[in-house]
């Protein structure tokens, strides 16, 4: 397929796909029917919304959440050796422009299916659409235009630009080439003032999911944050990458600035200081434990297990209501007081058995009724390396290794409950004397640990199994551990339990329950560690630690002093918050690759877990430090993902990324 095929109209729309409700409270759960002709998609204000909302649906299948995307090839988890997805390519360095993994295709067909949504707005006359609709209309589409040129952006570097509906038997010759990233980057930001200055503040709850002035500023001050980033601000890697034939006005044929402009942060710290007080009026504000108990006494969650914290005390009860704070954080709606969420999504897969659920579970929940294992258990698919774990704090608000206060590193992995042993290997499911393996580096951590990290000998889940916790035996092959021929393995030790429902059961009649989760693209938090970014690039250092301390406070650890700038330099405290709140959201891919420090982090040897992929280890076995073994890789050139050759053969004045 070529270019000029992308930027022309996307509508063939399959008839199972069309059968939604226009009624549905999250427009990124819509898809209109497919029609004969242009004029029936615009003849009436639902067909018209159901174009519309087309647009939006991209969304759905294309993002960070679901294990199969590019942005899962970061350092925070690893993804079974055997699985041969999109983004193990990138993590073994054998990326290519065979195919398209990046999705260049998908993004600049919906760039041409939004530009067919203008053209023929301004040309038909839906009944009961009013000049005032209208309007919304086209600041919906020049959002979703900003949105998809970024995606392609951050992906791949220096796009081309589409501006408006391109003529089918436009010449190879007219197909435009990237545009410098700078010019992108304007004519982005461009487009979102223009929707901002048109669309509410914030929508209604009939509205979910349609753009709002509010996701336009927060993603403004995303796209130039990127912007001001090492990576597009003086550092790029390759300085002979340019055009051939192809000149952007007022650059030639550069595509990257190769000089630092510190003008460049102190526009990404305007804009984030407009898009965190946007979010503030708008009434956005970070989720809390009031909110999260009113839900769990609905859903009747009881407070988690933590080692350490069995004993019932107000300070222990506050420290678990925090950690069931942060799970019901990763997965609560707008409806359950999660007033967090700026833009977000509910699940791409139907019911609590979706891929994008089932894939972070461990295998074998339950049994059924008739003895076998429950079909839907999970892929173990989501493993933590031990490089990520150690990156979340101790309780005191530290790193493992640099809290004084914590235990030596010497003994992170001996026994935490002292004078115990392991239980026989259960052929059932294992019970809570698991706990007896729970070693001290997972003890007396951090609430966000306990919420969104899972491992061995710990609690998964407070009711998955049928009402009652389901405890984790990663070292037992019957149950969660590794097993021969068993594809659906990464053995790091850890998995991951972030956007899993607090309430999720698993019965042995075969039905599974439980809450949809709303995946968030955009959330408050992040508004306020872009801001500390800025603040820290322009060497405001306690402007900085102020937003950074708003994380820290919800979080339950100590706000941090110029005086811990001594142990780590406000940088790395900034880098590590994102990694840790923003711990499997997407953000990390790009985050280390803007950073240029991709190279540090992502480079072959450096990626460790516990010994996982052995049949019934012993817990001196199991708990050993071990290089993940898969065939991990880094490139200089990884840090863009290449534009496929299909698209390279076609258009003349597009050039590959550098180094391939």
């Amino acid at each position: 397929m070529k270019l000029k095929q992308h930027i022309k109209p996307f509508l063939k729309i399959s008839l199972a796909a069309c059968m939604v409700s226009l009624s549905a409270c999250d427009y990124l759960d819509v898809i209109p029917p497919a029609q004969p002709d242009f004029e029936d998609t615009m003849k009436d204000e639902a067909t018209t919304l159901g174009f519309l909302f087309t647009a939006y649906s991209y969304n759905k299948s294309y993002h960070p959440f679901d294990y199969t995307q590019m942005e899962n090839s970061a350092d925070e988890m690893v993804h079974p050796k055997d699985w041969g997805l999109d983004e193990q390519q990138m993590l073994f360095g054998s990326i290519s422009a065979a195919s398209d993994n990046g999705k260049w295709i998908q993004n600049y067909d919906y760039i041409g299916y939004v530009h067919y949504f203008t053209y023929w707005l301004e040309r038909l006359n839906p009944v009961g659409v009013t000049e005032e609709d209208k309007n919304m209309y086209r600041a919906e589409a020049w959002f979703l235009e900003a949105y998809y040129h970024f995606r392609i952006l951050e992906m791949f570097g220096p796009c081309p630009l589409i501006y408006e509906k391109v003529d089918q038997n436009i010449s190879k010759a007219d197909i435009p080439g990237r545009s410098h990233f700078d010019f992108c980057v304007d004519y982005i930001v461009g487009k979102l003032d223009d929707a901002a200055a048109i669309l509410p503040a914030k929508r209604e709850t009939a509205d979910l999911g349609r753009a709002d002035a509010t996701i336009c500023k927060a993603l403004k001050a995303r796209v130039l944050l990127y912007a001001a980033s090492p990576l597009w601000n003086g550092s790029f890697p390759d300085k002979d990458w340019k055009n051939e034939n192809y000149e952007t006005e007022g650059y030639g044929l550069e595509l990257v600035s190769h000089t630092y402009d510190p003008k460049k942060w102190e526009r990404a710290l305007t804009a984030c200081q407009e898009a965190l007080a946007a979010a503030e009026a708008a009434g956005y504000q970070l989720f809390d434990i009031e909110d999260a108990n009113a839900k769990a006494e609905r859903d009747k969650v009881p407070l988690p297990f933590i080692p350490g914290r069995e004993e019932d005390t107000e300070e222990n009860i506050a420290f678990k209501e925090r950690v069931r704070m942060f799970q019901y954080l990763a997965t609560a709606h707008e409806g359950d007081g999660n007033d967090e969420i700026i833009w977000g999504m509910t699940t791409n897969s139907s019911g609590m058995t979706g891929s994008d659920k089932i894939a972070r579970m461990p295998n074998r929940i339950i049994k059924l009724s008739n003895g076998s294992w429950h079909g839907n258990s999970g892929y173990s698919g989501f493993a933590p390396t031990l490089n990520a774990v150690k990156r979340f704090y101790t309780e005191n608000g530290e790193l493992p290794e640099k809290d004084p206060k914590f235990f030596d590193e010497s003994e992170w992995y001996t026994r935490y409950y002292i004078g115990t042993s392991s239980p026989e290997l259960s052929t059932d499911m294992d019970g809570e004397g698991v706990k007896n393996d729970i070693i001290k580096f997972n003890s007396h951590r951090e609430a966000r640990y306990y919420a969104w990290i899972a491992f061995d000998g710990g609690e998964y889940s407070s009711v998955m199994r049928n009402g009652e916790p389901l405890w984790l035996n990663l070292k037992n092959s019957n149950t969660n551990g590794y097993s021969s021929g068993l594809r659906n393995a990464a053995g790091t030790g850890f998995l991951c339990k972030k956007f899993i429902s607090p309430d999720i059961v698993y019965t042995p009649a075969g039905a599974v329950t439980g809450s949809e989760t709303r995946f968030p693209f955009i959330r408050l938090a992040e508004l306020y560690l872009n801001l500390a970014e800025c603040y820290e690039a322009l060497g405001r250092k306690q402007e900085a630690l102020d937003q950074l301390n708003i994380i820290r406070e919800r979080a339950g650890i100590k706000k941090l002093t110029t005086a811990d700038l001594s142990t780590m330099s406000l940088t790395e405290w900034i880098r590590n918050e994102r990694f840790v709140e923003l711990y499997q959201e997407g953000h990390r891919y790009y985050d280390v690759r803007r950073w240029c420090i991709a190279d540090e982090v992502l480079s072959a040897g450096v990626r460790y877990g516990l010994n996982g992929m052995t049949i019934n280890p012993s817990f001196e076995e199991f708990n050993t430090p071990t290089l993940i073994n898969q065939p991990i890789k880094w490139n200089r050139r990884q840090y863009l993902t290449p534009i496929v050759n299909s698209e390279l053969y076609s258009t003349p004045q597009l050039v590959q990324a550098p180094g391939y």
